[in-house]
């Protein structure tokens, strides 16, 4: 098999409420412009990037460039666990941000300007550094499940909304103020549920909770800070418990979620480690880079250096 030096382009048709696809004409002249080698594929179903990443691999190239947001970025990610030719670890995700919340280009600092993030990837032999990734086991439909995290993963009220949202999606419902909806009639309704969360091998909580985040990055929901301190190349997974708080309460303590001092708060907890177990009581949905992944029991273990990434941190 020949290594191919290009890039191999995904553009995601959803992202962005289509604006990907829309624009993409538009950015590939601008990447012509800047002599940057590339071919490209457009998925046409929802999980397509998975499956488009897994080919370009098994075609040679190890450069792939994600037109498109978190979604994107996370199914461009599993496909790349999801082949056997080579170790994720030999392949550079870069990405041109198209989507809603965009908080792994975010932590990234990859401009929203197209022209700006073009210059990173024709400069990306400069910019590119490794990034953890983390493995997170679940339960779908009762039987074993398992993706990969490049970001931050959720449970509690965070998994109950995207699960609200992604019925909707499923009935053709996918606008922000679809979203909007999911998370008000999330809010109104979600009570605590009992948790048991361990850190490598040690329990670390358990009891009533509003949310449990685990973040290889720290920003998520269009620039919250769930794991504030979360550093992706460290090695290590940030665990931060919201416990038992009202609703009154919990609305309240928003702002510190975007100043990024949610830690003040005396009902949040957090640590950090290698390996994270969590259950619930009956049960929790698990998030992961906003999409559903399952149901507790939650196993997650971290991948440190698991893949290479253009970025202007």
């Amino acid at each position: 098999m020949t290594i191919s030096s290009a890039w191999r382009v995904i553009v995601s048709s959803r992202s962005g409420g289509g604006k990907a696809r829309r624009d993409w004409p538009e950015i590939a002249k601008m990447l012509k412009a800047r002599s940057i080698e590339f071919s490209d594929k457009i998925t046409d179903h929802a999980y397509h990037a998975i499956e488009l990443a897994r080919e370009a691999v098994l075609e040679g190239f190890r450069k792939l460039l994600v037109l498109g947001g978190d979604g994107a970025i996370h199914e461009v990610l599993n496909g790349l666990y999801s082949q056997e030719e080579v170790s994720p670890s030999e392949v550079t995700l870069g990405l041109i941000p198209v989507g809603s919340g965009n908080d792994w280009s975010r932590l990234h600092k990859i401009p929203a300007d197209y022209e700006a993030a073009i210059d990173l990837i024709a400069d990306a032999e400069r910019h590119t550094r490794v990034q953890d990734v983390a493995r997170v086991d679940t339960l779908m439909d009762g039987k074993p499940y398992c993706r990969h995290m490049m970001n931050i993963g959720g449970l509690g009220f965070d998994s109950e909304v995207c699960h609200r949202f992604d019925l909707a999606k499923e009935r053709g419902h996918a606008s922000d103020r679809q979203y909007l909806k999911s998370l008000l009639s999330g809010f109104l309704s979600y009570k605590c549920l009992k948790f048991r969360v361990s850190v490598d091998g040690q329990e670390f909580y358990r009891g009533p909770a509003f949310s449990v985040a685990l973040g290889i990055g720290k920003y998520c929901g269009g620039g919250m800070m769930q794991t504030p301190e979360a550093i992706p190349d460290d090695g290590l997974i940030d665990v931060t418990v919201v416990g038992k708080v009202s609703k009154l309460q919990f609305l309240h303590k928003v702002p510190s979620l975007f100043r990024g001092d949610i830690f003040k708060n005396k009902e949040v907890i957090h640590t950090r480690g290698r390996q994270v177990d969590i259950s619930a009581a009956p049960y929790s949905y698990m998030e992961v880079d906003g999409e559903p992944v399952g149901i507790t029991p939650v196993h997650v273990a971290v991948i440190s250096a698991g893949v290479k990434v253009v970025s202007n941190m």
